[in-house]
Order: C-alpha cells, then structure tokens, then sequence
C-alpha cells in the first residue's frame, strides 16, 4: 500500500491482523464461487494465486478484484469473439504429417508437438517458408517479445519478501525459472522462425497493493512500460494482477494472467485475455452442480457436531459485495435455489480487517441459530480464520464448503489449532496433490535446466510459471506464421484437449474458451496425511476413488475435455472422510521419465 509510508518493519503476521489503520480495506475482490478453489495445478502448494496466499495476513484474492468492466453476461464460453461466424479450427502446416519437429522428434498423427506434454499442440515437422517478418506489435520474422514484470516496489512487499522469503522465493529464482522453460520450449515449439525474447522490468508498484484494490495507477504505468518495450505478450506470472492485466489489454498486449475473473470480463477484453484458471462463472457451474448432485437434500454427515450429522443439510452462504464478481455469486446462489435447496442463510461482508472479528461472532450465530448445517464460504485468506475461530467458540462445528483457503502448504502451515478442528469436515473442489518428481512441470524443469527441481522454493515457483508459459508457446505455435492477437486467440481456440494429468488438471478449447480447466475432483482436507511437496501434514485428499468432474457440465463430459470424467452420481453422497477416498495420485502412463525420451 503505497499510501502508507510507516514503516513496516517491526510488524508481526498478528499486528496485521489487526491493524485496522494499515487494513481498512472494502475489498472489492472476493467471489462467492462456492464449493472451493479449483487449484488444478499446484497439487499441495501455492497455485497462480501466488505469493497472496502465502501472506495471508495481508492478501485479499486477486479472483475478486473489480475491473472497470461491467457486464451482465456471466454464461459459460461458447462462440463468442468469433464475430457471429462459424468458428473453423485452425490446422498447423503438416500438422500430424510423418517428418521430424523442429525439436528432433518423430511426428505422426495425434502425436503431441513434444512427447513429454500432455498439453503440447499436436506435432507438425518443421516448418520452412515467409513467415510474414513484423505481423504484429512486438513481432519480427526472427523474435517475439514478451514481458514478465516483477512488481515488487514498496507497499508490502518489503515485508512479503523478509517474512516469507524462503516461501515466495526471489526475482532471481522467479527469473531463473522462466528462463529455463522459454529456453526448453524455443528449442522444441514450432515458432516459424522466430524465437521467444523475454524482457524483464522492474514494475513501479507492488502486485500486493494492486490486488487490495490499490496502487491502480501504478499498474497502468507498468502495462505502459510492457507496451513501450513493444511487446506481443506479458507472461508475469506470479506478479499479475486484474488491473494489470485489464491496463495490458487495453495497450494490445497479450497477457496470460486473468485470474478468477467472470467470463464476461474475458469477453470484453478479447482477444488479448487468458488464464490456466478457470473462470469464475465456469467454476460456479461446476461447484454448484457438485453441491446440487452430492450434498443437497441428504444429511449432514460430515458435520462436526453430532446434532448436525443426521440433519439434511441447509447452506448458508457467505460471500463479500464485490461489485462486478457479484454476478458469479448470484449465479451460485440462483443455482442452488433452482435445484431447490435456497440457501437457509446469507451474509455478504465488505472486507475490513479491523472488523472482522467483530463481524465473525454474529455471523456464526446467527447461522447456528437458523440451522445451517453447511457453510460455503466464498472467502478471502482472512477471514475464514476468524470465522473458524468464532465457530469454535460457539461449539459450532458445520460442514464447510470453501473458497480461496485451499492450499496445502498456507493451511498446514498457518493454521490454528481451532481452525484445524474446523477444516476436520472441510470439503471442496480441487485436484489431489501429485508428487513433485511426477509432474509434467518438474520434468520440463529437469529437460531445461540438466537437473531436478530441489526445495519447496523452486518447486512453488516451477509449479506456478510453467503452465502459463506453456500455453503461451502452445498458442503461439497453433497460430502459425501470421502471428497476430487475431490469429493467437484463434490458434488457442483450436488447441486439442489434455489428456489428463494430476499435476495441472485436465485442459480443454474451443471457441469462447479463454481459461483452460476443465474438470476438477471433489477432496476434503485431513489434518494427518503429509503434502508431497512439504512432508508436513495436512493436504487434500480426493473422494470417489479419486474421479474426475466436468466443470462446464456439472455432469461428467461435455467439456471437450480428452480426459476421463465421471457423472456425478445423483443424491449420492461423496465417498469422503475415509469412506473410499483415493490416496493414490493420478500420473499418465503415457508420460515417459526424461531418460526414457529418444528422437
């Protein structure tokens, strides 16, 4: 926060908390996306949304921040930005064709452009021809040039840096990594011709204060640089946030951050939007379906309390009054009241940190006293501890459904005694954690750099860059020569489906898709089990034997998705709790170890 200028340096995760002088914030950037965060990639540790999560003392989620744009379309993709015309797919040249890629690798049909990715554009050889020289901004026959802004400049990040350096890691590390995949992919991608130049600036602001809803100005000063370096793309990554991204777009640069925004947000700022997150609207429909599938209208057995257990459920659902993500939570809120289970209970909240343990206490009572057995918290990082807290007080133990709290390493290791009784019955959509050493992104790490991801550090910063570089590169190459925003967004469209790997989830296009996700697990947390990643207890643990979930269906299929999806049985409770969930982490066969990888 750039607006303060004390200094910061003597205050406590505690003193944060409470700082109502530092943090009488109205948040206008929580959703209410109900059933939990859909964290499809980073498995037990911080997903793309970062370095927030980790801070939880000072983080509002980026999913909530209100961008300028208002729209009332919040409806699922479908064939929007293709100009009321049929979208046809585009075909790369030879695409499938016997030859060799640009990589060194064999190409045939349904062949991956590299055969360690799940999520690569089918293979083509390499390409000779014109491809066209300066097509586009920031495009010349020889170089692409993307930005990767680091923003870390006053307001809180000083303080993010010194408390939880060896979490978030460094610009270094952060530049490091990037380097590492643009390398691997600029060797093995199909580019025609051209070669992916990365330029990093020091932004002017801090990506914390952006995501609180301040420093706004700094932000476009920033995308101004990006475009004053005449880029074609912006990969920041770990340091993106909505008015960053929002001020990109309206320079014409790509940027593939986007993080929880409503479709419509995407839509107006097309083509230069897009995310390896879903949606907020795609997530609603996925949560809501889960919910209205497996838990509404059956008993509460999941409920910490026993009184609750045999009740059926009643939701109450507590949501802020984000202005523009208020579409998304209406939409919750609608769907659950179509299926016929309206919510006993809601509570919206403006996000003060001087008032939320005052605010917290009534909530839970007055959700206790109307019998709300379950609570979909759609909640940033903060609050829910003081929620929990006020539930444990009032011997109030509720099934919880939650939103933004949901990864492993902040909650195994930041969380309360109380709240770890409280997240006992806590369920929500997500992907079961996989191993380190078998994931798509570790072993592209292991490719770039000659050896193995080594720390928590280096793996939350691998887990976090990597699928935004990669479907980067995979628009680039299904875009063909004539590179242009146009032909990116066509080319993304057209991307084949993932087939299914744990370690990101399950990816699917079309037109109208700018988000990839397409399907999700229902998990609970359990305080015992060790992460992966830390060796620590607590992490997520899928039910039904660890079956996938369409998100645009609510049903199973219907995403495009490559992968193997499940209908979500109907009135039937989720197998959960130890009651047939699945321990086991779900690799690919078809993924071989780097070793095993020839021409």
């Amino acid at each position: 926060m750039r607006a303060d200028r004390q200094s910061y340096h003597d205050l406590s995760p505690a003193s944060l908390l409470t700082s109502n002088q530092v943090f009488n914030v109205r948040a206008g950037r929580q959703s209410v996306l109900c059933v939990g965060l859909p964290v499809n990639r980073l498995g037990t540790i911080v997903w793309r949304h970062k370095l927030m999560l980790l801070v939880f003392a000072v983080l509002v989620p980026a999913m909530l921040f209100v961008p300028s744009i208002k729209q009332a379309n919040v409806g699922l993709p479908g064939s929007g930005g293709t100009g009321g015309g049929k979208f046809v797919p585009y075909v790369t040249p030879g695409e499938g064709q016997p030859g060799v890629t640009v990589g060194g690798y064999n190409c045939s049909p349904e062949k991956r452009q590299v055969p360690w990715s799940q999520y690569a554009p089918y293979c083509m050889p390499a390409w000779h021809g014109n491809n066209g020289g300066a097509t586009s901004q920031g495009v010349t026959a020889k170089t692409i040039t993307v930005t990767a802004t680091i923003a870390m400049s006053g307001g809180l990040c000083p303080v993010v840096s010194s408390m939880f350096g060896p979490i978030v890691g460094t610009p270094a590390l952060f530049r490091h990594t990037i380097e590492a995949y643009v390398s691997l992919l600029n060797r093995t991608f199909e580019l025609y011709g051209r070669k992916v130049v990365v330029k990093f600036l020091n932004g002017t602001g801090c990506f914390i204060s952006e995501l609180l809803g301040q420093d706004q100005s700094n932000a476009e000063v920033d995308a101004q640089a990006a475009a004053s370096q005449n880029a074609f793309a912006d990969t920041s990554v770990l340091y993106s946030t909505p008015p960053y991204d929002t001020s990109l777009a309206r320079h014409h640069v790509i940027a593939i951050g986007g993080e929880y925004q409503p479709h419509s947000w995407f839509a107006a700022n097309a083509p230069y939007e897009y995310s390896t997150l879903a949606s907020c609207t795609k997530f609603v429909t996925g949560a809501i379906g889960a919910i209205n599938s497996t838990m509404a209208g059956m008993p509460a057995i999941y409920a910490g309390s026993r009184s609750l257990r045999s009740r059926t459920r009643r939701f109450g659902v507590i949501y802020p009054d984000a202005v523009t993500i208020l579409p998304c939570a209406k939409q919750a809120i609608a769907m659950l009241k179509a299926a016929g289970h309206p919510a006993a209970a809601t509570f919206d909240y403006s996000f003060d940190i001087g008032s939320l343990a005052g605010q917290a206490p009534a909530i839970m009572s007055d959700f206790k006293a109307k019998g709300v057995t379950t609570v979909i918290c759609a909640c940033d990082p903060i609050t829910p501890s003081a929620l929990t807290t006020a539930a444990v007080a009032q011997d109030y133990y509720p099934e919880w459904l939650t939103l933004n709290f949901g990864n492993s390493i902040t909650r195994g290791i930041m969380t309360s005694a109380a709240a770890k009784a409280e997240w006992a019955h806590d369920a929500t959509i997500y992907t079961q954690s996989v191993p380190p050493q078998d994931s798509e992104y570790a072993l592209a790490y292991k490719m770039a750099t000659g050896h193995a991801l080594q720390g928590m550090t280096a793996t939350i910063q691998a887990q976090a860059i990597y699928p935004d570089i990669l479907l980067l590169f995979d628009g680039l190459q299904q875009a063909g020569p004539d590179l242009t925003p146009a032909s990116f967004q066509r080319g993304v469209w057209s991307l084949p489906p993932s087939v299914q790997d744990a370690s990101m989830g399950g990816w699917s296009f079309g037109p109208g898709h700018y988000t990839t996700p397409s399907d999700f697990q229902i998990v609970y947390w359990s305080n015992q089990a060790k992460g992966p990643v830390t060796g620590l207890p607590g992490t997520f643990i899928a039910c039904n034997g660890g079956a996938f979930y369409s998100y645009e269906s609510g049903s199973g299929g219907g995403s495009g998705s490559a992968n193997v999806v499940s209908p979500l049985p109907h009135h039937v409770q989720s197998a959960c709790f130890g009651r047939g969930d699945s321990t086991h982490f779900w690799v690919p066969p078809s993924v071989p170890p780097p070793s095993a990888i020839s021409k």
